[in-house]
């Protein structure tokens, strides 16, 4: 097994839907009442378009993200080892104070717990899988993540396509309780978390491994960099993490700077790189 894996959990999860679902909240939510019968109807019809506008632009955020078969032929030609160092430590959990940064690390250490899944780590994922329940629990998530949770992962840890399911089925848990509450904002920082560990993870394999199909991956990301970042920006971001959108639209300027329809240089990622690795470390430390 190698690092590629983890992305098999947070690539194939169902986290379109916690895209959509977070915009359409949002819009809703934003939607104002009007008396006149013609100006309720006029704004009924663009707020629809923007609704739909909106569905198409979150769909896309994952489009490019390479899915388990494919991920499978990947982790085929790296032989790089389980490296704990890479993921965010446990201990850490206490710093996060603020729900903004709760719902952050939310995501990342979902996908961190993935990633000690796939390596089969169960002491270790048995930790992250501790950290993510107590974020659902201090963001008032209820029964996302859970001891029937644990429980499941536990008795299906020689299975990692019902492991994978589980943990997707919780997230889905999680975005659903945060859409039926009106939490967009919540719910675009714990994607945007989960993205940027993704995206953090795949940096660190291909400085070591040069795998052409991952770094090919990483470089389609743009459009879905696009979407996230008018994810995040229509949730209208206040308070200690505002700097997770001024860092997503910096990432964006060095993805611009890759020719459409070509793999980045090695030059190229090594800036992504840097960038990405800078951000997700704001992400962890506060």
């Amino acid at each position: 097994m190698n690092l590629n894996s983890f992305l098999l959990y947070l690539w194939s999860m169902n986290v379109k839907n916690i895209l959509i679902m977070a915009v359409l909240s949002m819009i809703f939510s934003c939607c104002s009442n009007k008396s006149n019968d013609d100006e309720n109807f006029g704004e009924t019809t663009e707020t629809a378009k923007v609704v739909e506008q909106q569905k198409i632009s979150a769909q896309n955020v994952f489009t490019s993200i390479p899915g388990p078969s494919e991920l499978s032929e990947l982790i085929a030609q790296t032989n790089l080892d389980y490296d704990a160092s890479l993921l965010n430590n446990p201990e850490n959990l206490n710093k996060y104070t603020s729900d903004n940064f709760k719902a952050i690390n939310l995501g990342l250490y979902g996908a961190d717990m993935v990633y000690t899944n796939v390596y089969e780590q169960s002491q270790e994922s048995m930790l992250y899988l501790k950290c993510v329940n107590s974020l659902c629990r201090s963001l008032g998530i209820a029964g996302a993540f859970d001891e029937k949770t644990a429980d499941r992962l536990t008795n299906n840890k020689e299975n990692k396509d019902s492991l994978l399911t589980i943990v997707s089925q919780s997230f889905n848990n999680a975005d659903k309780f945060l859409r039926e509450n009106q939490r967009p904002g919540t719910s675009s920082l714990m994607v945007a978390g989960g993205w940027l560990e993704g995206l953090y993870l795949s940096g660190k394999v291909a400085e070591k491994a040069k795998t052409k199909k991952l770094i090919e991956k990483m470089s389609k990301q743009r459009q879905s960099l696009q979407d996230l970042i008018t994810l995040v920006e229509n949730a209208k971001i206040t308070g200690d993490a505002t700097f997770v959108l001024d860092g997503l639209k910096d990432l964006k300027t060095s993805y611009d700077k890759i020719p459409d329809n070509t793999t980045m240089t090695d030059e190229m990622l090594a800036e992504i790189n840097i960038k990405v690795f800078k951000l997700r470390a704001k992400l962890i430390i506060v």
